[in-house]
């Protein structure tokens, strides 16, 4: 047998289809900045037309790092692992069978599952947002999946809740094993008038997808920002739901249900729900103040100094 059949083999044996490789594109959404190369984002790309998906393989398929250490192959023959493959390729995860991209930099990455707060709106860009920027200060690579105006009932013209987007393909997860989930919203079911077991048999479901997906990763849930008033008491409440959804299911949880008030940031507002960028600069010191509260922070590369356990 000859060396190409092998590497052939080796590659048909690793239970993973190779769908194409992709370039993504930040969607397009309502109230939020036109895409762009916003490299702390990735926006949930509609998965291209392939060919049936195989059976499922072992979740133990799902590599145990998110990086690729083998240099880039020449051509399919060369493939040994789909860690050979390009970065950005699209690849089918065994244990979910969902086309996911391929990406190296996964196991120093948090993967976020949001709305317009982290997506960015009023001219504020994702990489902008006060969830992407608390996030960074702890050294993640924000890898952002999701949409302004969903959430986890919430949907829009363009796209459905958190969990109907995934499970339709709409959003494409990050393949591999990143070093936090974060799922983060609340806002809009509150303005939908959503009710709290709406909320949360959905929330239930997103968690339970995701896990199929990420079960090594560590999961954060952050709450719906709010000024902690009678006016944004629907918020508040909403916040205040989703952390006894968080505690039951063993979940970090940061509550943001008051934060507007308590870091003065009222003046500092594009419009009734969206800071500007100034107020997107606050609020991130005061995340990044709570993820270091939890412990969450980006595991240092190896033989970098000061490396975190993970």
């Amino acid at each position: 047998m000859n060396a190409g059949k092998v590497r052939r083999r080796a590659w048909q044996g690793a239970g993973v289809a190779v769908v194409a490789a992709v370039s993504l594109l930040l969607t397009d959404l309502p109230g939020a900045p036109a895409p762009g190369p916003d490299p702390a984002a990735w926006a949930g790309a509609a998965a291209a037309p392939g060919p049936p998906a195989p059976t499922a393989a072992p979740a133990t398929a799902v590599p145990a790092h998110g990086t690729a250490g083998a240099p880039q192959p020449s051509g399919q023959d060369d493939f040994a692992t789909i860690w050979d493959l390009p970065a950005g390729s699209l690849v089918l995860n065994p244990a979910s069978g969902r086309r996911e991209v391929l990406d190296p930099e996964l196991a120093r990455s948090a993967v976020v599952f949001g709305d317009s707060q982290a997506a960015g709106a009023q001219g504020v860009p994702t990489s902008g947002t006060w969830v992407t920027r608390g996030l960074a200060a702890q050294g993640y690579k924000v890898r952002f999946v999701g949409a302004g105006g969903i959430g986890y009932t919430a949907r829009t013209a363009q796209s459905g809740n958190y969990v109907d987007s995934l499970l339709s393909g709409q959003i494409t997860l990050p393949y591999g094993n990143p070093a936090l989930v974060v799922v983060q919203g609340g806002g809009n079911d509150a303005t939908t008038g959503a009710s709290d077991a709406a909320i949360l048999a959905n929330a239930e479901r997103l968690l339970r997808e995701l896990k199929v997906s990420y079960p090594a990763a560590r999961y954060l849930v952050i709450g719906t920002l709010a000024r902690g008033t009678r006016e944004s008491a629907r918020r508040t409440a909403v916040d205040e739901l989703l952390a006894g959804f968080a505690q039951r299911n063993g979940v970090a949880f940061i509550g943001a249900g008051d934060w507007l008030s308590r870091y003065g940031l009222s003046n500092k507002m594009a419009d009734g729900v969206h800071l500007n960028a100034s107020g997107h600069q606050e609020l991130a010191k005061a995340l990044a103040t709570r993820l270091n509260q939890l412990g969450l922070h980006a595991p240092a590369r190896k033989g970098q100094a000061g490396e975190h356990p993970g």
